[in-house]
């Protein structure tokens, strides 16, 4: 009874420690979420571990993993360490003249127990040596891909690690789950989430403090602000860390704040000095020193301070308050529960404050918690700002849909290889500088359907047969590079004239293109392989082979400086774009998360997010997010089995969202973090003819996001018609009122991996 009594205790403390560090994620509070993941060792977050190697802070990158393990653990943590210790030392005379090289050789790497059985002889032989020469300059090696590769190659380790394996998947909860239970379980904040949150976080630091997580706890002290610890102030200037006294007082307040806050970091600089005299050997026998008087100015300060008065004061409250609520809500939990599970993804939540209920919640018993909210669905053109594009020609599919890169226009490529050019223009010839923020029919000044005086327009060569007829386009300045299968032509935006054409019209011919920085033009093509031109010499400067069948979809990131490509053999490759070498190749279908079924399905596009760190990757089936450059699976969307296929999915320009567009007619909006749903547009209303009794197929066939206003899209639809749509008002998708409770609010079983 007592041993089932403590694994059902470390099972609630591991959990608790994941909702905290889920909540420490969502609001931002990076530095503490990071230091809880060492303190208790729950979550080895190895995107974190992975950002730090690639931008070469090597100590964070050991400190982080010496948390987890030690070099003496085990074979693959000792191969962990050794590789880290091997490329910063080879990185090292880069810093420091090669002293640094030296230092690190003794200290680092002869740290590291040898055995000749592990098979590591490298290790053995690195450290056998007796003369260190110093590593020559590694100013002509592209570092950024030795970082991507070595991050890939302790991935692999840290998966077959004892000491790591069971710690890399982070469990799936509903969004600010432990927010809400608290909400649930605390009715005395009476719905403000303001104080639900401060509730919350002093509940945090309590279990913080409780478990010695001191590091922690100091750090969300300051990160959140809600409580100045004058104890651990105190603790830090007896030992004489003045800096970090320094930095604990300036996270609440500035010397330019008041008075007493000036005063406060006088005191410290005095105690600095203090630290460098001979002030102790010179108090009087029995009299306070000079340091205990500033120790005490420096908290009667603090106390009269208007900045932190109000904060000195911890509530009062039980022993492991928090661990004891998060118990006594499950112990109640489980036998009301559908299913009587332990996991994570059933806990109670409370849907207006989380977001989107995910298909469990119908499941709940009728006498246990019950949201009262409702998915938000646009059933109607009312429901919000909807513009139709004006068009004197349609019928095609719109195949390919882009806003200018400062949104002045939007730009469209149809099946039947024609391009159309909408501006909001106050005249003939005139762009205007963007789109309107709000949309209204009457609108000033309109969308017009551009067309130059020439009367030229816009049309591609045509693939001579179907199969081979792909679309694709890409912006550059006042110039269009564009393909339906043929040649690439480019066209003078302004006048609409053609004014070249390059590539094959027959075998191998383009199917996928992006600009790169440096003048390049990536170019996949059908046969698989990507040619890289560079413009000013208009010579092919790359060619790349490293996919079977055709080239889908291209993606580039400056923050990793790395080209992504996907193609029809289920390939996703990553080259640097400095050596144009092949970093990683993976399967889509094999390597990718865990799904429902394995029935394969072609990856239609890669999308990196606004901040080059993430990819988007898009089937017909799921999307799903990936961590740069290794690829590692971050999160997975599956819709409901009934649900049509995907035909288009894409970042807002903040990132925070996902747009998916659906064969069913359909748009869903995504959080880009957690993908929980945040509303529908049922686009059906905005498309049938009138009479309604007349039923036609139209679909989203691409979606488009503008460059600065994160929620207005257009959406290119099967009968080559474009609408512009955002939410009303100055909110978001979603932000409206909850609507009244109802029994079958649930979307269907959708699925976050």
């Amino acid at each position: 009874m007592g041993d089932s009594t403590m694994i059902l205790d470390e099972t609630n403390r591991k959990n608790l420690i994941f909702l905290i560090l889920q909540f420490l994620h969502e609001e931002g509070y990076e530095k503490s979420l990071h230091l809880l993941e060492q303190d208790s060792g729950v979550f080895f977050d190895y995107s974190y571990f992975s950002s730090a190697i690639t931008n070469g802070n090597w100590k964070d990158a050991e400190d982080y993993l010496s948390a987890f393990t030690s070099p003496d653990a085990n074979t693959f943590s000792r191969k962990m360490f050794f590789d880290l210790y091997k490329w910063k030392f080879s990185e090292a005379p880069d810093r420091s003249g090669g002293s640094e090289s030296v230092n690190i050789f003794s200290k680092d790497l002869r740290r590291i127990p040898v055995f000749k059985d592990d098979g590591f002889e490298d290790l053995v032989d690195v450290i056998a040596v007796e003369d260190i020469r110093i590593p020559e300059k590694t100013g002509t090696v592209d570092k950024a891909l030795v970082r991507a590769s070595l991050c890939v190659d302790l991935r692999k380790l840290a998966e077959s690690n004892p000491s790591l394996f069971d710690k890399l998947v982070f469990p799936n909860l509903n969004k600010s789950a432990l927010l809400s239970l608290i909400s649930l379980i605390c009715p005395n904040s009476n719905g403000r989430m303001g104080g639900s949150k401060e509730d919350l976080i002093r509940l945090i630091l309590q279990f913080l403090q409780e478990a010695k997580y001191k590091n922690t706890s100091h750090r969300l002290e300051q990160e959140t602000k809600i409580f100045f610890n004058l104890n651990y102030l105190a603790e830090v200037m007896k030992l004489g860390e003045m800096g970090k006294a320094e930095e604990y007082l300036a996270a609440f307040t500035d010397k330019h704040a008041n008075k007493y806050s000036k005063a406060m970091f006088l005191e410290l600089q005095k105690l600095k000095c203090a630290e460098s005299t001979a002030w102790e050997a010179t108090t009087p026998s029995g009299s306070p020193t000079q340091k205990t008087k500033l120790h005490i100015s420096v908290a009667k300060l603090a106390k009269k301070n208007p900045a932190l008065k109000d904060k000195l004061s911890f509530p009062e409250m039980g022993k492991s308050r928090l661990l004891t609520l998060l118990k006594q809500t499950m112990d109640w939990w489980r036998p009301h529960s559908c299913n009587n599970s332990k996991s994570l993804e059933h806990i109670p939540v409370v849907t207006n404050l989380c977001g989107e209920p995910s298909s469990l919640e119908n499941k709940f018993n009728r006498t246990g918690p019950r949201a009262k909210g409702k998915l938000k669905e646009i059933n109607h053109p009312s429901e919000c700002s909807a513009l139709v594009l004006p068009d004197y020609w349609s019928g095609e599919r719109i195949a390919c849909l882009k806003y200018s890169h400062s949104g002045d226009y939007i730009l469209a490529l149809a099946d039947d290889a024609t391009h159309k050019l909408w501006t909001w223009s106050t005249g003939q010839n005139e762009f205007c500088k963007h789109t309107p923020r709000v949309l209204k029919e009457d609108v000033f000044p309109k969308p017009r359907l551009h067309q130059p005086m020439s009367g030229e327009t816009m049309k591609n060569e045509i693939a001579t047969s179907v199969e081979d007829s792909t679309s694709c386009f890409a912006i550059k300045g006042s110039y269009l590079f564009s393909t339906s299968g043929a040649k690439i032509a480019v066209f003078d935006l302004k006048s609409f004239e053609r004014v070249a054409a390059f590539g094959s019209p027959i075998k191998p011919t383009a199917t996928y293109f992006i600009f790169i920085p440096g003048d390049l033009l990536s170019v996949g093509l059908d046969d698989g392989s990507i040619l890289i031109h560079c413009l000013a010499s208009r010579k092919i400067k790359e060619k790349l082979d490293g996919h079977d069948q055709r080239i889908t979809c291209l993606a580039f990131s400056r923050c990793f400086n790395v080209l992504v490509s996907s193609g029809a053999d289920g390939k996703l490759c990553v080259w640097s774009t400095k050596s144009w070498v092949k970093l990683t190749c993976i399967d889509s279908i094999q390597n990718f998360c865990t799904r429902r079924n394995n029935n394969s399905s072609l990856v239609t596009k890669i999308e990196f997010d606004p901040y080059q760190i993430e990819l988007l990757v898009v089937q017909d089936k799921w999307i799903s997010r990936h961590a740069a450059p290794t690829l590692d699976c971050l999160k997975q969307w599956v819709p409901d089995e009934s649900e049509a296929a995907i035909t288009s999915a894409t970042y807002s320009s903040d990132g925070e969202i996902i747009y998916v567009g659906f064969r069913s007619e359909s748009i869903k909006i995504l959080d880009s973090k957690t993908f929980l749903m945040k509303c529908r547009i049922n686009l059906t209303a905005f498309t049938q003819p009138i009479p309604s009794n007349i039923r036609v197929e139209v679909y989203p066939a691409v979606v488009a996001v503008h460059p600065s206003h994160p929620s207005q899209i257009s959406v290119g639809l099967s009968n080559g018609k474009v609408i512009v749509l955002q939410p009303l008002g100055r909110g978001g998708w979603g932000e409206a009122s909850a609507l009244e409770d109802d029994a079958d609010n649930s979307d269907g079983p959708e699925h976050c991996y």
